[in-house]
């Protein structure tokens, strides 16, 4: 018996060995290898950890139960803030973790080289990605720990935000067990929305709940699914109400009109406007400003606000699925259009006009080849391109995109809405009117809901 267990483990050594050797050859980046001890554990835990429980007030202790389980094991946790990886591995410090993150972050090379060594592991964000699955299947089926954020995207008003159960799936075919991770502060700290940076408060983090292997066996998909749903729902507005914490910031309310864009007192779109430290309707002079706890209050008594900006976006939302209900409605906005031009560039390509109604999204305009567009790099084209006249060889297209079969949207406050064909190609547009982004989202979602 021993001898067969030599052989085996012999034989799995050679087939691992012969993998990463056709990788090797291949050029093809080692995504879910073992974090290294160089990237991982001293650059990581050792300088980057330390530095970010400084800057953002991070009040995070070792879990050791969580620390010492047996693998294969799977931490999940809410995506408030981008830290959040960092406050995960602080929670385990001194076991490596195998992350899932956005392909967004592997566009600049040295920084893909980086965290890939460090065991990161990249995924196209509402889409199937099979390199993915192999990945994640690899890490666990070693016996690893993979850290991941089902919901995909960060929040925007710091609730919770729902997710499909595909990740159920993976840990009940390999059996793992699971660990639930809820921190508090981060979307206070860093929310989405902001357009000045991070705020100094506090950031603490507690696993609330733990899946043990056995229990996850008994488990159907549809039950572990709904139990990672209901342990995961948190509300960090509904937290910090009765705890008062100070997130210090000079311009706390700088972004908040990106998404607290509709007037509660006279209810006209997009009239929320950044007035010192709180929002001012353009139209009304309604206003309100946001305290040093990240909460509103009027500034008058004539003036109208929600407290929060949960409560603000789950109301715009009602808007919204209001406003659909006209046979007549119709949103049209003049956009540019980007698409990519390799794995770590984009390029402008063309423009025309987004039209949303019944239950599509369509772009008419014009559009070229990436490879005859203009790439931009900090926001402005690069050298070589500066000048260059994409019109001479765009041409006229019509791209139809179906509400119903969106798993997600992916957009950056200010900036752009991202729209997927089906066959996977990324058409990036940027509005003519930044601000509207909210909005857009807002009348996609509620048509994607209505039965």
């Amino acid at each position: 018996m021993d001898e067969e267990k030599t052989v085996g483990s012999m034989e799995k050594t050679e087939k691992a060995a012969a993998k990463k050797d056709r990788r090797k050859k291949t050029g093809q980046p080692d995504y879910g290898c073992k974090p290294s001890f160089l990237w991982y554990s001293l650059f990581g835990t050792g300088i980057v950890m330390p530095l970010a429980r400084l800057v953002f007030g991070m009040k995070i202790r070792t879990d050791k139960r969580v620390k010492k389980m047996e693998g294969p094991l799977v931490i999940v946790g809410n995506h408030p803030s981008a830290i959040d990886p960092i406050i995960m591995a602080a929670t385990v410090r001194g076991r490596p973790i195998n992350f899932v993150a956005g392909t967004f972050l592997f566009r600049n090379k040295i920084f893909a080289h980086i965290i890939t060594k460090g065991g990161c592991i990249p995924k196209a964000q509402f889409r199937n990605d099979m390199r993915t699955v192999r990945a994640m299947f690899h890490v666990l089926s070693r016996g690893g720990v993979l850290g991941i954020f089902p919901e995909a995207t960060r929040m925007v008003d710091g609730h919770s935000i729902s997710f499909d159960s595909g990740l159920c799936s993976l840990i009940k075919k390999n059996g793992a067990a699971v660990a639930i991770l809820r921190t508090h502060g981060a979307y206070m700290t860093w929310p989405r929305w902001s357009e000045n940076s991070w705020r100094r408060g506090r950031i603490t983090a507690e696993y609330v709940h733990i899946i043990s292997k056995e229990e996850v066996a008994g488990m159907s998909v549809e039950e572990l699914h709904r139990a990672m749903l209901e342990k995961m729902d948190y509300n960090e507005y509904e937290y910090f109400k009765d705890r008062k914490v100070r997130f210090r910031s000079k311009n706390p309310a700088d972004g908040a009109e990106n998404v607290a864009c509709i007037c509660p007192r006279c209810q006209t779109l997009g009239a929320m406007q950044l007035e010192g430290k709180g929002l001012r309707c353009s139209n009304c002079g309604n206003q309100e400003k946001m305290d040093e706890y990240c909460f509103f209050t009027p500034s008058g008594k004539e003036d109208e606000c929600f407290h929060d900006l949960h409560q603000w976006n789950a109301w715009e939302q009602t808007v919204y699925d209001q406003s659909i209900k006209d046979p007549d409605f119709v949103l049209k906005e003049k956009v540019t259009l980007h698409q990519p031009l390799d794995e770590f560039s984009y390029a402008e390509v063309g423009s025309g006009t987004l039209t949303i109604r019944d239950g599509s999204i369509t772009f008419e305009g014009t559009a070229c080849r990436p490879e005859e567009g203009i790439v931009y790099k900090k926001g402005k084209p690069i050298r070589a391109h500066r000048g260059r006249d994409i019109t001479k060889s765009a041409e006229k297209v019509t791209k139809t995109f179906q509400v119903k079969n969106m798993k997600g949207l992916m957009y950056d406050f200010g900036q752009y809405l991202e729209l997927f064909e089906p066959g996977g190609r990324i058409n990036r547009f940027y509005p003519e009117n930044r601000h509207r982004i909210h909005e857009l989202c807002g009348v996609i979602r509620a048509m994607h809901n209505q039965k």
